[in-house]
């Protein structure tokens, strides 16, 4: 009889089946494994139940705050951190054009300042006038002027609105006010050098001038003739550009006035009677 060798193979086994809780557990010990290997303490689970549970912050305190319209000034207690919501607790409503200091989306301070404004704010140019400074000068002649440096004026800008005010009868009237104003350009003053303030003209300053004034003008240096003379001695605008004078005799000073008829004594040679025909014997009273 013959034998077949029969090799001998072990019975296949069914791969033993996972439940789901040996499932859960290793996860958990792979992940516990996972963070032992990086130097974990398990420090970030707890800081992320920290951090989804935070302590509830306290309200800001009360604190006192100035609160100033138009110059009236009222205190306020709040809890308020800008100045919108200062106003808001304090129960101050803002105008379309107020001003108000600081914004009112700034932080507040201990002081906000309101300007209530009834229009939008306007720029203006505006031009400074220049002074004029007069200095004496020998060189000049006797009231006489020469001009060192002339003058310039200034620039200016104006902002300014209408604001309300109340008159004395408690009625709200609309004003004009200068909110800021910035100098633009700087005026340059005028400078002028001035002769010597004399009266007197060698003979002629002997004369009798104050009785040919009180007959030609009644002594009066602001007189004024319709017929076109002026002053004292009743000077034609002509005639008292002839002797150096400038403006209107009658808005010269008595002794400038003086000083010119004496020079047009002396430019015409003592013929007096071509200038005060009726007054002129009074010089020699």
């Amino acid at each position: 009889m013959l034998w077949k060798s029969v090799l001998w193979k072990p019975p296949l086994s069914k791969p033993a089946r996972r439940t789901p809780a040996a499932s859960a557990a290793s996860v958990l010990l792979a992940v516990a494994l996972l963070a032992t290997a990086c130097g974990g303490d398990g420090s970030a689970a707890k800081n992320n139940v920290a951090a989804a549970d935070p302590a509830a912050s306290s309200p800001p305190a009360p604190h006192k705050v100035v609160i100033v319209v138009d110059g009236k000034q009222t205190e306020a207690m709040t809890t308020g951190t800008t100045v919108q919501q200062v106003l808001d607790e304090a129960g101050i409503k803002l105008g379309p054009y107020d001003l108000v200091k600081p914004a009112a989306d700034q932080p507040a301070g201990e002081l906000v300042k309101i300007a209530r404004l009834l229009s939008k704010p306007k720029l203006t140019v505006v031009k400074t006038p220049a002074k004029t400074i007069r200095k004496k000068s020998d060189s000049v002649p006797p009231w006489s002027e020469k001009v060192l440096r002339e003058g310039r004026s200034g620039i200016k800008i104006v902002k300014w609105a209408y604001v309300p005010r109340k008159d004395k009868k408690g009625r709200t009237r609309k004003v004009k006010k200068v909110l800021a104003q910035k100098v633009k350009r700087k005026p340059v003053t005028r400078i002028l050098a001035v002769g010597p303030q004399s009266a007197g003209t060698g003979s002629a300053a002997r004369l009798n001038w104050a009785g040919l004034a009180k007959c030609e003008s009644g002594g009066n240096p602001k007189a004024v003739n319709p017929a076109g003379y002026y002053g004292l001695y009743q000077f034609s605008m002509a005639t008292w550009q002839s002797v150096g004078g400038t403006g209107r005799p009658s808005d010269a000073s008595p002794d400038e006035q003086t000083y010119r008829a004496q020079q047009l004594y002396n430019k015409v040679n003592g013929r007096w009677q071509g200038q005060w025909p009726n007054c002129g014997k009074f010089l020699f009273s």
